[in-house]
């Protein structure tokens, strides 16, 4: 840091104090310490400035590196001189840590995401990722770091599959690949977002709808639609640990009326600290599967299945059988079908995309104890085996005890093939129809 900002801090300092010394107990006029109050929206931090050998050093009491405080704090300082006394300072300036990317990931600078991504697709490409880099293992971590405590649903699921691949002895090139396109995908869309560019081809979602499903920020209730008066059941629940220090939730919905479908995404820290602000949405309650009757619902603009937002419910215990029936007439009966959804849903994000599905098999076969479901045209979805194969030998198992009605996942391209990676079944065994979660 220069002389010249040091001493333009202390100067706005010493000018601002009502005595002109800035507080000093006596006037020698070398200030070696000032604490400044900075106010915002989470009511405030302390900023501690210091004088450091030829320049100062600032930190902050909410403890995140390069945070708006340290920014407001050097305006502070900085305000009132001519702007010839010294070279523009930098918000970095005070302070040797980098500035703070979660902004970028809140919604501020699209752009600044899209760069970090950017260091990370490149370090992949130019280093490779059978080897194993340095460069890439820092760029990942730069990347987790840039997005700790945002919500950004969206890329953990690449960012966690990325790294336990890189983690193994021999990543799957199949696996690497649709990580670093999903990625990739997701800097096409922010940089889309920073520079407003408009799609206009018929069919194709918009790059906001696309940048949720990518990013999955928080969208504000004003932006949201309203509901009232909805019948959700819980069809399926899917738990990952995520690279940001807590367990990511997703709790699928549909409506029994309209054949809507839902999800509400719920981070669980993993240390039990509260995560986020006052407004953070911490999610329903209640076990698997459940009626909801939604009282009043946000609903935020995006791809099927909407995230949801239950802001008042009632939970309704035991799920009826006559419930469970009602689920078919909103699935998929045959897999041409579910591969026109998975190519619209790529098309529209620009890569191969986990796509939710609801199927309902006209049979089961088995080879080698490995069930395949296929449709009245006996046409085959194979299980995602590669991807998730605790899960499909759990599906193996229930699948040989009885008959499936509905098979409920996530539909996955491996190797050129459409999987189905499943997370829960609904089934009719000798005691009734159940409902059963895989994951």
């Amino acid at each position: 840091m220069t002389r010249g900002f040091a001493d333009a801090a202390i100067e706005s300092l010493r000018s601002a104090a009502p005595d002109g010394r800035a507080g000093a107990a006596d006037g020698a006029g070398e200030i070696d310490c000032a604490v400044l109050r900075v106010a915002d929206a989470a009511g405030g931090a302390t900023v501690i400035v210091e004088r450091a050998g030829g320049g100062v050093r600032a930190s902050c009491s909410c403890g995140r590196p390069g945070c708006s405080h340290l920014r407001v704090a050097a305006k502070a300082f900085l305000g009132p001189q001519p702007a010839a006394a010294s070279s523009p300072p930098r918000p970095s300036d005070l302070s040797a840590a980098p500035p703070d990317p979660a902004a970028a990931a809140t919604g501020s600078s699209p752009a600044d995401l899209a760069s970090v991504l950017g260091g990370l697709l490149d370090a992949l490409i130019e280093d490779g990722v059978g080897a194993g880099s340095e460069r890439v293992d820092s760029a990942i971590e730069s990347l987790v770091r840039s997005l700790r405590g945002a919500d950004t649903y969206g890329l953990h699921r690449s960012i966690a599959d990325l790294r336990r691949e890189l983690s193994t002895a021999t990543p799957s090139p199949d696996r690497v690949l649709r990580a670093v396109e999903v990625l990739a995908a997701t800097r096409d869309a922010l940089d889309a977002a920073a520079h407003s560019a408009q799609r206009t081809a018929h069919g194709e979602m918009s790059p906001s709808a696309v940048l949720a499903l990518l990013v999955g920020r928080d969208v504000p209730l004003a932006e949201a639609e309203i509901r009232q008066d909805m019948s959700l059941l819980e069809i399926a629940r899917n738990s990952a640990r995520t690279p940001f220090g807590y367990r990511r939730e997703e709790r699928f919905l549909i409506d029994l009326a309209t054949g809507a479908r839902y999800a509400e995404m719920i981070p669980d820290p993993l240390d039990g600290a509260a995560l986020g602000g006052p407004d953070r949405y911490r999610g329903s309650v209640g076990p698997f599967p459940r009626l909801i009757r939604g009282d009043l619902a946000a609903i935020e603009p995006g791809p099927d299945p909407r995230r949801i937002r239950l802001l008042q419910y009632r939970v309704e215990l035991p799920v009826g059988a006559d419930d469970l029936r009602r689920l078919p007439a909103w699935a998929a009966s045959g897999v041409a079908a579910l591969y026109a959804d998975f190519v619209r849903l790529a098309d529209a994000v620009g890569c191969p995309y986990p796509c939710f599905a609801v199927f309902a098999p006209a049979r089961v076969v088995f080879r080698g104890g490995e069930a395949a479901l296929l449709d009245a045209a006996d046409r085959i979805l194979p299980l995602a085996r590669a991807t998730a194969p605790d899960t499909c030998a759990a599906a193996d198992r229930i699948l040989a005890r009885g008959r499936p009605e509905l098979v409920i996942g996530h539909l996955l391209l491996y190797r050129n093939t459409l999987t189905l990676s499943p997370l829960a079944i609904l089934i009719d065994l000798p005691r009734g129809e159940r409902l059963l979660r895989l994951r």
